[in-house]
């Protein structure tokens, strides 16, 4: 009976910090990077306007409600156009510029943002920028999130590249283009981003962090 009681006293611990996990599974897979075809025709080229706000994050610990939130600039990129259609395009991501939005105390907000920026993390002394390259756009229709379009490209963080398709409303006139999209959540681990995830093995559970990222991308370029 001894035994039988520990067996449904370790059966509900487990039950319940899987119930306390509040991150959301990745709803983007990604796959080997795909080669990147430049566009054969087009008849225009839109410059991304640098934003401080153009990629927003949030991070989650695995086994509590603990979660933090923030921004990341994107630098430069461009999209090219043909007709009324985006068939192309690329943009960088400064690491350097990662900030949390969540924390009131200025040292321990500082502290999070340099542990992000360490090797724990995204290494950003030696990986200052990331990247996304268009590989195909596909146009959808989506009631659900409001998509427009499928966008693929690879996105190259911390040295990896891993070919991604996530959804995107686009929207443009005769002198901007913005692509938006609703949340997604991508697997941090596939960029070897390793930091206190499971997939490391025995990490006490208050420390787990979890692999899951929820992201939300608005980038807004002009005409050149």
């Amino acid at each position: 009976m001894k035994i039988l009681g520990n067996y449904f006293a370790i059966t509900a611990l487990v039950l319940g910090a899987a119930a306390c996990n509040n991150a959301p599974e990745a709803t983007v897979e990604s796959k080997e990077a795909e080669e990147t075809v430049q566009p054969e025709v087009t008849t225009a080229t839109y410059r991304v306007v640098e934003n401080a706000d153009s990629i927003h994050w949030v991070g989650f610990k695995t086994y509590s409600d603990d979660a933090h939130s923030g921004s990341i600039l994107v630098k430069e990129g461009e999209f090219m156009v043909e007709g009324d259609q985006l068939v192309g395009g690329s943009f960088i991501i400064d690491m350097n510029s990662i900030q949390d939005h969540d924390i009131a105390n200025e040292e321990y907000k500082q502290k999070l943002e340099g542990h992000l920026k360490s090797p724990d993390f995204f290494d950003v002394a030696n990986h200052p920028t990331a990247k996304f390259e268009i590989t195909g756009i596909e146009a959808v229709e989506s009631a659900e999130s409001g998509a427009t379009h499928n966008i693929s490209g690879n996105l190259e963080m911390r040295g990896n590249s891993r070919n991604v398709s996530i959804p995107a409303i686009v929207s443009m006139n005769d002198n901007s283009i913005t692509v938006k999209t609703p949340e997604f959540v991508i697997d941090r681990t596939e960029w070897n981003v390793m930091y206190g995830s499971s997939n490391l093995g025995d990490i006490a559970q208050d420390k787990l962090i979890d692999n899951s990222i929820k992201l939300t991308v608005d980038i807004k370029a002009e005409k050149a």
